[in-house]
């Protein structure tokens, strides 16, 4: 099995357990290591992936058992974790660790293990720099220079990412066309992962005129839009991180898919 080295045997009968795996109850059919002074695995337990992305991190994460000893909170749901049993973790952010059964939910994993499969550094840059003033932006077939004046801009001049007025932030302008560009929307990344979906999200210009339907808030948009091929959403939603602090609430919130407990947010004071 892909969770422990030694042969584990199914025992199919009706017997209450904790999964070592998991650390939660299971009452029948668990694998068993008769090696390891029986220590139980649920049937989906026993074959957790090693290493895999999730939709909640930059880094990939590994499974591990026992997690070891500290004082662990899942970055999913912020529960506690019971060290002496198995969770995955990140290998370059010490601290950030998640339930196995938080992890490989399909609205967090994409389903592929990635465990011998060397990890790539991709190219999220969103535009190449000329010089200290000047871009190439992916998004647009001309130069475009950096204003720094801090002039306020009138309010018909919309940003062609956000969509929003310009105002008096610092802002990227075309040379040779109207195209301008918030600075802070110049440098979104071209790639993301986002707990919206499983999958990467790629930024793209939206040029079509009737816009595009955001999936998540429902809203016709236009401008900047992430997608991972089938859904697509608004920056907005896309920049929304977890947990959520929010002013009319003390305690943080969580987004909660519709296969968790129905499509809502809920509090975790």
């Amino acid at each position: 099995m892909k969770v422990h080295d030694h042969t584990l045997t199914l025992i199919p009968r009706l017997m209450p357990f904790v999964c070592d795996g998991c650390g939660e109850k299971g009452d029948r059919s668990p694998y068993v290591c008769f090696k390891c002074d029986l220590m139980f695995f649920h049937q989906e337990c026993a074959r957790l992936p090693r290493v895999i992305d999730i939709n909640r991190h930059d880094h990939r994460v590994s499974y591990k058992y026992p997690l070891g000893p500290g004082e662990w909170r899942c970055e999913i749901c912020l529960k506690d974790i019971d060290w002496s049993y198995g969770a995955y973790s990140c290998s370059l952010c010490p601290n950030y660790t998640v339930h196995s059964r938080c992890a490989t939910r399909k609205r967090v994993w994409d389903g592929i293990e990635l465990d011998g499969i060397p990890e790539e550094v991709e190219d999220i840059e969103p535009f190449k720099r000329n010089d200290d003033n000047t871009i190439t932006h992916f998004a647009h077939e001309h130069n475009m220079t950096l204003n720094k004046d801090g002039v306020a801009i009138e309010e018909s001049i919309l940003c062609g990412g956000c969509v929003c007025p310009i105002g008096s932030d610092t802002f990227y302008n075309c040379s040779e066309c109207s195209f301008i560009l918030h600075e802070t929307c110049a440098n979104l990344p071209k790639k993301k992962r986002h707990f919206l979906s499983p999958k990467p999200l790629s930024l793209f210009l939206n040029k079509d005129n009737e816009g595009f339907c955001c999936a998540c808030c429902l809203r016709c948009c236009e401008g900047f839009m992430y997608t991972d091929g089938s859904d697509t959403y608004d920056l907005l939603c896309s920049s929304i991180t977890m947990p959520l602090i929010h002013g009319s609430h003390p305690h943080p919130l969580l987004y909660l898919e519709e296969d968790y407990y129905g499509d809502r947010e809920a509090c975790q004071g």
